[in-house]
């Protein structure tokens, strides 16, 4: 799971606390019960002192060669497990569950740590991914933008595009096959992309469909209109907004930057610099970038400078949409 340091020390905080909030909670119980069972501080100490001499016979056997072939501490063993017994049936007796001095785990497999014999739990796992979900500004479009829910019949088969004499269905088609097969071989080959053609073509949704599935394998995704994106840099240069600054660096890190709607932001000397630095310093690290907008190619290098253009037109490839709108067709379904 590629996870930045502070993400790791945001998740690993939150093992923290689920750990004092389980402890606080037996700690509770356990001052109710020793309240209402006295015999259950008894037993508590008798465990405590019978485990430590259990654990001193293991540590002088150790070092004794003739006590090699004995079973150390076999008897103090048979002692915690009575006392043990005991202290279950007193609880029970008082009409509690055998288990209330158990911490409320959330995860039991791991007991709340992250971890299990070294390695990462499968919770961990998915409270990365949550993580990653909730920092991407995606979350709340991935229940209607995914691959499942990409539609071609928006398309039309009879709406010819001049330009390569395809209809807006077979363009749309191909679009869709690429996306995928981006998405397959994202661990190999990673890779940048351009999505271009008017507003309602469904270039912000095939991105969003790119991020979803990428994010569902572990990805870290982060989303930002153009204007967005470009509003943390000035927080971050000019106001000294620390969390402006945790987002610049996510900005260079994550595994895919999504910039949506490219050429709405206000385009000046910094926003041109900016972005130039983003496109330039994610291609030196290597980190893919998934780029749309409404701009054509001609129109993209006359706001953003040459330099800008000859790293998109050699890094990224470009996908053109063409069709009706399909905002527009969604109303004309739905009324």
């Amino acid at each position: 799971m590629p996870l930045t340091n502070t993400q790791y020390d945001q998740l690993m905080r939150d093992y923290q606390q689920k750990q004092l909030r389980n402890q606080h909670i037996v700690d509770e119980r356990q001052r109710d019960l020793y309240g209402k069972v006295p015999l259950l501080r008894d037993l508590d100490e008798q465990i405590r002192s019978v485990s430590m001499q259990a654990a001193r016979a293991r540590i002088m056997k150790t070092t004794e060669s003739d006590c090699a072939n004995s079973r150390p501490g076999s008897t103090l063993h048979e002692q915690i497990e009575r006392l043990c017994r005991q202290k279950t049936l007193a609880i029970e007796a008082a009409g509690y569950p055998s288990d209330y001095l158990v911490p409320p785990y959330d995860c039991p497999d791991c007991q709340d740590t992250g971890y299990i014999n070294g390695r990462r739990c499968h919770c961990f796992k998915q409270a990365a991914i949550d993580l990653i979900y909730t920092q991407s500004n995606l979350t709340d479009r991935f229940q209607s933008e995914n691959f499942g829910l990409f539609r071609l019949d928006y398309y039309s088969r009879e709406q010819i595009d001049p330009k390569s004499g395809k209809s807006s269905y077979e363009i749309a088609k191909e679009a869709l096959a690429f996306c995928h097969s981006y998405v397959d071989n994202f661990d190999r080959d990673g890779g940048n992309l351009i999505l271009i053609g008017m507003a309602g073509v469904g270039k912000t949704f095939l991105t969003n469909c790119i991020a979803n599935a990428l994010m569902q394998k572990g990805h870290s995704v982060i989303y930002f209109t153009a204007f967005q994106l470009l509003k943390a840099f000035e927080d971050s240069t000019f106001r000294h907004d620390e969390e402006a600054n945790r987002e610049s660096d996510h900005i260079f890190s994550c595994d895919l930057l999504i910039i949506d709607d490219l050429g709405t932001e206000m385009n000046n000397s910094f926003t041109n610099s900016k972005f130039f630095e983003v496109v330039n310093e994610r291609l030196l690290r290597k980190k893919s970038t998934v780029i749309s907008s409404n701009l054509d190619m001609a129109q993209l290098r006359d706001i953003y400078s040459d330099r800008v253009y000859s790293r998109l037109a050699s890094n990224y490839s470009f996908i053109r949409l063409c069709g009706q709108d399909i905002r527009v067709l969604k109303k004309i379904e739905q009324s």
